[in-house]
């Protein structure tokens, strides 16, 4: 009988002692995530866990969990972060980008329904209600200036690249608090999108 790489996968995996302990005492791996996240060294995680739970754990287990979860986790994330970037690139930046979403907008109305699409386009406004809200900001506060007459200047190539893997970890909440705190300059809205 053949097994599927996915059956093998669940067959193969097993849980670390410090997952073991997180049904027991829920956040003991989160506690764990962001020690690592923060450089932490795992020498110093049992002391923490200790503080927190109450509970024991060696260093080896601290170690492991490094290895086999923290580790792979955290270059999946990178890998993540590449292919999208590889991908906004390829599409020819952020203005690639959006004739993209469009073209799949446009792809998926024949399967939405009324509803949908009037879900699809209140939230569309409500996106486009905060870029303006979030441009009024940085105006305000001298962080945004107004484009000169006769055309406004586009931001470089870097600049638009940041932007969009920044407002990406934001919806997939990967986003670390300094990215999220900080106002960047908003992107120019998608050419042929009008608002209602």
């Amino acid at each position: 009988m053949n097994k599927t790489s996915s059956e093998r996968r669940k067959q193969n995996f097993v849980l670390t002692e410090i997952e073991k302990l997180n049904g027991s005492y829920p956040g003991v791996v989160a506690i764990a995530y962001g020690w690592f996240e923060q450089g932490k060294p795992a020498a110093e995680l049992p002391a923490a866990i200790e503080r927190f739970f109450g509970i024991s754990i060696t260093v080896d287990m601290a170690s492991k969990f490094r290895t086999i979860r923290w580790v792979p986790h955290k270059e999946m994330v990178a890998l993540k972060m590449a292919t999208t970037k590889a991908a906004i690139e390829s599409f020819g930046g952020d203005a690639g980008f959006d004739a993209l979403l469009l073209a799949k907008l446009w792809e998926m109305m024949d399967e939405m329904t009324i509803p949908q699409l009037l879900s699809a386009r209140t939230l569309f406004l409500k996106v486009r209600a905060q870029n303006l809200k979030e441009q009024e900001f940085l105006y305000k506060t001298g962080q945004l200036k107004p484009a000169p007459a006769g055309g406004g200047e586009v931001p470089d190539p870097q600049t638009q690249q940041r932007n969009v893997l920044r407002r990406i970890k934001e919806i997939f909440g990967l986003a670390t608090d300094e990215e999220a705190e900080s106002p960047a300059p908003q992107l120019p809205a998608a050419a042929g999108i009008e608002s209602a």
